[in-house]
């Protein structure tokens, strides 16, 4: 039971993380009490999605659940969460969509 306890923790740990570091970007995330959020970007997804994927990221776009401009983002170890927020930020607030961004973020 212990592990469960502590999976927890990090999940909720996680989750927070992600919540705050999106929404401090005026990004939309809908509550969450899985292991993953759902971000709604605010314009197509997929521009993002590709961007992260060329940084080594994965996410899951959502465009197939009717949602274009969100992506669903998994709760990963404090490393992934940093480079992702790093990755997404080189996206959304410096280099755009469009960029391939010179390597991994």
């Amino acid at each position: 039971h212990e592990f469960v306890r502590r999976s927890r923790e990090v999940n909720a740990r996680g989750i927070h993380y992600l919540r705050a570091h999106l929404e401090k970007r005026g990004l939309k995330v809908t509550p969450s009490w899985g292991n993953f959020v759902l971000v709604d970007l605010g314009r197509p997804a997929m521009p993002v999605y590709d961007g992260l994927l060329r940084r080594g990221v994965i996410v899951r776009p959502m465009g197939g659940y009717g949602l274009p401009n969100s992506l669903r983002i998994t709760v990963g170890t404090t490393e992934e969460l940093h480079h992702l927020a790093k990755a997404l930020d080189s996206l959304i607030l410096g280099e755009g969509f469009g960029s391939t961004g010179g390597g991994a973020a």
